[in-house]
């Protein structure tokens, strides 16, 4: 199955890139340590030793550690000690406002594995000179497979996650219409106010949708641009309907799916010419 896989060392260098700007768009946003200095509920309250979360400067100097490392491999360096650094550090922070809302702790930590994946290898693509690149096809199509399948599992994990909560009854289409009527845009609420089978209808095709898209995947492996499409389109619906954004997620399907192998050469003349500034 890994020898079906073409373009794998592009379409991970692809994926480093996409990663890269993914979780320094996350830090570049997280709000500062001042903000999150104080618990959200603290009962009782303790100091950042004993409920073993950082303080304001701990986070801070974490998050500039992260943002640098992260930054230099995006760019291409290989370095195995900015390589752990770039992995603890943005693991750290992002393990310090997830104590925040553990309801959330996991909201983007696909970007984590993700990063750890790639670092696995040298995944740089054309930004490694020609005698340097150590990357065998085996292991590029090895982690160009994981990668997928965990994408997939992602929505997996969600479809089954509805059927665990709520069962079959989930697509009946009242979650979703009350979804829509609560948080949805102005096409969301228009929606909300049609007849309930097309609520119905809409839970069906979304519990298809995520439960079987890693089979989907397995069955179109040589068009793999047939499923990153249809997660877009899958996206660009929950966006225009509630505002929902996944964007750390759906702009994985670009790398992993749907651009062509050709596109890393083009974006790697990109990354040398900013790395000469």
């Amino acid at each position: 199955m890994l020898s079906e896989i073409t373009g794998a060392r592009e379409r991970i260098a692809l994926a480093r890139i996409t990663t890269g700007l993914a979780a320094l768009n996350t830090l570049w946003h997280l709000p500062p340590g001042d903000v999150l200095a104080e618990p959200w509920n603290p009962s009782p309250p303790q100091t950042p030793a004993a409920s073993g979360k950082l303080t304001a400067e701990q986070y801070e100097a974490l998050r500039r550690l992260a943002f640098v490392s992260v930054a230099a491999w995006t760019l291409g360096c290989e370095n195995k000690a900015v390589k752990f650094a770039a992995n603890v550090s943005f693991a750290a922070v992002q393990r310090h406002v997830a104590q925040f809302d553990q309801r959330a702790w996991n909201y983007n930590s696909n970007l984590n594995v993700y990063l750890l994946l790639l670092s696995l290898t040298d995944s740089r693509g054309s930004l490694a000179a020609e005698d340097t690149d150590e990357t065998s096809p085996e292991v590029a199509a090895a982690v160009l497979a994981a990668m997928r399948m965990y994408y997939a599992c992602l929505y997996f994990q969600s479809g089954l996650s509805k059927l665990l909560r709520s069962g079959p009854a989930w697509a009946d289409g009242r979650t979703l219409r009350g979804s829509w009527a609560e948080l949805g845009t102005r096409a969301g609420k228009w929606l909300s106010l049609r007849p309930m089978n097309v609520a119905a209808a809409a839970s069906v095709l979304t519990l298809c949708f995520e439960l079987l898209y890693p089979t989907a995947q397995l069955a179109l492996r040589k068009r793999p641009h047939t499923v990153g499409l249809a997660s877009l389109a899958f996206h660009a619906s929950v966006k225009a309907t509630m505002d929902i954004s996944f964007w750390h997620h759906a702009v994985h399907a670009l790398p992993l799916y749907v651009l062509r192998p050709e596109a890393e050469r083009h974006t790697a003349r990109f990354l040398r010419r900013l790395r000469r500034r």
